[in-house]
């Protein structure tokens, strides 16, 4: 039994504690969720305050793009498993791009803009964000196999979690110092950077 437990321990390190692939995909995690995170708790007040938004359309808005979230990871699943052959970093490079354009496209918008084209753009990030979001824990639990999935994918929910210090504090910090451009900006930056983390696992 004593031996066991120190296999177990060795296990732990050498496939989660010590394994760098763990980490790049925990941190590319963080910046997934900051970004889903930043719509979510910022959204209705960016449309509003930014587009002049009706609130409650601004509500419903989020709410679209939660619904298309859910969609997203179903059609990122399928992707992965029918064109890249379970290969889930793939995917995600791809969802974190398409997720980038959407927040462009949201940059772009206006006061005069249609809420019909502002509910499409921002189901259209839902829609890409929500993938990344559910395909890096799998990828993690294929990585450290599945004696130490729960611990890989903990350290997935630490970082992700974590991102809520800056999709709150930190966006509604910039938001009031330098208007909403720049927190666009800023969200554009993090999906970048995101795509650009999860890109190193590529093979």
């Amino acid at each position: 039994r004593g031996l066991g437990d120190v296999y177990k321990r060795q296990f732990l390190r050498r496939k989660v504690f010590l394994n760098p692939t763990i980490w790049i995909i925990a941190v590319g995690n963080f910046f997934v969720y900051i970004v889903r995170f930043a719509v979510l708790d910022w959204g209705p007040t960016m449309l509003k305050e930014h587009l002049h938004m009706d609130i409650s359309h601004a509500g419903w808005t989020v709410a679209a793009f939660e619904i298309a979230g859910i969609a997203g990871m179903l059609a990122a699943g399928w992707a992965t498993d029918r064109f890249f052959g379970g290969r889930a970093p793939r995917t995600c490079v791809i969802c974190m791009l398409m997720t980038a354009l959407c927040l462009v496209g949201l940059y772009t918008l206006n006061e005069h803009t249609p809420l019909a084209v502002a509910i499409a753009i921002l189901m259209s990030a839902g829609f890409f964000i929500y993938g990344p979001q559910a395909l890096l824990g799998i990828a993690a639990a294929n990585q450290a196999t599945k004696e130490a999935a729960a611990s890989a994918n903990g350290i997935l929910g630490i970082f992700g979690y974590a991102s809520t210090l800056i999709s709150g504090v930190g966006f509604g910090y910039v938001a009031d110092h330098y208007g909403w451009g720049s927190t666009y900006i800023v969200i554009l930056a993090f999906a970048v950077v995101g795509m650009l983390t999860i890109a190193c696992l590529l093979y």
